[in-house]
């Protein structure tokens, strides 16, 4: 019963990291700040990535996102 817990947890935890990650990949703010360089919104958003769940997933599920899109 231990082990199907667990299973369970690991697929709901990787269901999680896959829409977080779907989110940021979809999502245009980062782009967007990146074509405002040194603008406020920019450094921002620089710092936010430090600590974004979406941006933390999305590395985990597809990689470094080219932000410059």
């Amino acid at each position: 019963m231990a082990t199907t817990n667990s299973v369970q947890k690991k697929d709901q935890s990787r269901i999680a990291t896959h829409i977080l990650a779907g989110v940021c990949h979809n999502c245009g703010i980062c782009p967007y700040a990146n074509r405002k360089p040194n603008s406020a919104f920019e450094k921002l958003m620089r710092w936010h990535r430090k600590w974004c769940p979406a941006w933390a997933a999305h590395i985990k599920v597809y990689g470094v996102k080219q932000l410059s899109q």
